[in-house]
């Protein structure tokens, strides 16, 4: 006769085979590596007005920087497809303009994958080259990830960039040939780090960060002047001031000798603080 003390140990005993049987499924699936994917869009052609490149990004570590000269778009990547998607799409315009998108983002929750993920293993990694003779303007969005971007040697001439959560890196490490018309970046929740922006030299830098900590480096070779904002609400920011230049705002006032044949540039300054705080560095 089967009492309910035998039913009790027969679920016990099925219900431990099914949790072996998961956990050897689970160390397997997250022990293989994850797959390596290439993507490329020849370079749209030279008649072509300005173009723009626009990415839409989630859940990675992504990484923009010039790629090599004459060369096409492309995009290294490393991921599990079974829980991730990318995608490129390129469009001429009426105008006789371009745009370039690129679309990398989760499919779903609910994936055994992603406990990997949680757990700080097979993490995507994603590298966009763009030539760094190809004129364009580019929109970020960054849902939840590390971007990291180095905008030396691009022929870059606005940039809108946005993190929701996460880390947000911009660099300009050498620079750029034309100074860049503007700079945009929001950041909801994570750390920014924005790094020699002077060698971006953009006419209006407009930087605005709620929650966590932002870092704005101004330093590198200014060549025109500019109008920049500085927002944080509830975080905490830095700015840091460059040298040889004219500061209308916060921070010290650059004496400039009487004669002088090519005049400094002027960054006019603003900083603004919800319940955050901004600390100058001069």
């Amino acid at each position: 006769m089967i009492t309910r003390r035998h039913l009790k140990v027969v679920a016990a005993w099925a219900g431990s085979i099914a949790l072996s049987v998961g956990v050897i499924f689970l160390v397997q699936h997250l022990s293989e590596e994850p797959q390596s994917h290439l993507l490329s869009h020849d370079a749209p052609p030279a008649g072509l007005k300005r173009g723009k490149v626009v990415l839409s990004l989630s859940s990675a570590t992504v990484i923009l920087a010039a790629g090599p000269p004459g060369g096409p778009l492309s995009v290294e990547s490393s991921f599990d497809p079974d829980v991730f998607t990318l995608a490129q799409q390129y469009q001429e315009g009426d105008n006789q303009d371009w745009t370039y998108r690129l679309d990398f983002h989760q499919k779903s929750l609910l994936h055994i994958s992603v406990i990997g993920i949680w757990l700080g293993k097979r993490s995507p990694v994603v590298t966009v080259l763009i030539p760094p003779d190809l004129p364009f303007n580019l929109e970020a969005t960054m849902k939840g990830g590390h971007l990291v971007m180095d905008f030396a040697n691009l022929a870059l001439s606005s940039a809108d960039v946005e993190l929701s959560r996460g880390v947000l890196q911009v660099l300009v490490s050498d620079p750029m040939d034309v100074p860049m018309e503007s700079l945009s970046v929001r950041s909801r929740v994570g750390t920014m780090r924005l790094d020699h922006l002077g060698n971006a030299s953009p006419g209006m830098l407009d930087v605005q960060h709620r929650h966590g900590v932002a870092l704005v480096n101004l330093e590198g070779r200014w060549r025109a002047d500019a109008d920049i904002d500085f927002y944080v609400a509830f975080g905490t920011g830095e700015l840091r001031l460059p040298g040889n230049v004219r500061i209308e705002g916060p921070g010290r006032s650059l004496a400039l000798p009487a004669q002088r044949e090519i005049p400094l540039p002027t960054l006019r300054i603003g900083t603004h603080s919800g319940f955050g705080n901004i600390r100058v560095i001069d």
